[in-house]
């Protein structure tokens, strides 16, 4: 289905999400009202979002201009527009009355808008950098918890699979522990939706005073992890940072680490396409040992 939108309508609602945290407390009151119910806002007069917020209408005003927008109007409009393409956070939106065929295409419709807001707003110089940094590195260390950790096991495995000296930590006394030891030439990898995750944030501070390296990928550009990192990659989703069900942007985050990966491998495309073989040629072997054995 086509729906004859611009580009910059489009981003409106994930410009709202990335910029969030950079907000004035007010104005992020706001946000929050247009994040929970972007339907519901469009129905309201300034006024009435003022009320609803608990703000001034100069505020709603001041927000909208930080978005690129003349004013409340324009916002009002862009949301609308944008509407048929977006769906609300995936637990919130259940319904007992969902059938499993519902609940599939908002998944995957939301992974899809997500996916789409990562790539519209993916900034190919910090993936170079990142790639460069990650690639050329002693030692790198994957720190993430939660949801997160599952992600930097996953880069862990994708970043020894091109040659990269890679470990994966999950544990906060262990990711100090790592990062204790680390020294310049080398790397954390830190994974956090929120970029606030207190466990993270100790953890790669640790491996920074050391002299290593940081290279961050998170939801918002103004979180501390991002802006304590040497680079940082962003990956979007309409989940809410510490209200997520750790779906959607657990598997932009995936996708993320996937392009550090593919842009080392193609840096090194001899060496890993040999390696590869060589790892195909053991398996095989090992399989038709096991064969052989029964």
């Amino acid at each position: 289905m086509h729906y004859p939108i611009s580009a910059q309508d489009q981003e409106v609602l994930a410009k709202l999400r990335m910029l969030r945290s950079s907000l004035r407390p007010a104005e992020r009151a706001a946000a929050d009202l247009i994040l929970a119910d972007p339907r519901g806002v469009t129905t309201m007069t300034i006024a009435e979002m003022a009320a609803a917020a608990n703000c001034s209408e100069t505020t709603i005003t001041r927000m909208a201009k930080a978005l690129g927008f003349q004013g409340f109007g324009e916002l009002k409009l862009a949301i609308a527009t944008e509407l048929p393409q977006r769906q609300s956070n995936l637990f919130e939106a259940l319904e007992p009355e969902d059938s499993l065929a519902a609940v599939a295409g908002r998944y995957f419709h939301d992974c899809i808008q997500s996916f789409k807001d990562t790539l519209r707003f993916l900034e190919v110089d910090r993936l170079e950098a990142a790639v460069e940094l990650i690639g050329r590195s002693s030692r790198v260390g994957c720190f993430g918890v939660g949801a997160s950790g599952l992600v930097a096991n996953d880069a862990q495995q994708k970043l020894l699979r091109v040659g990269v000296r890679a470990w994966s930590f999950v544990d906060p006394h262990e990711q100090i522990f790592f990062a204790n030891g680390l020294g310049a030439g080398d790397l954390v990898l830190c994974i956090s939706h929120s970029g606030e995750t207190m466990d993270i944030l100790e953890s790669m501070q640790v491996a920074k005073d050391n002299g290593a390296q940081v290279v961050s990928i998170v939801g918002s550009p103004r979180s501390r992890l991002a802006l304590a990192s040497h680079v940082f990659l962003l990956a979007l989703s309409n989940e809410l940072p510490f209200r997520s069900g750790s779906m959607v942007s657990r598997l932009c985050q995936l996708a993320v680490v996937d392009l550090i990966a593919l842009g080392i491998a193609a840096s090194r495309k001899e060496e890993i396409l040999d390696r590869f073989g060589r790892v195909q040629q053991t398996v095989y072997q090992r399989s038709m040992d096991g064969r052989g054995g029964r």
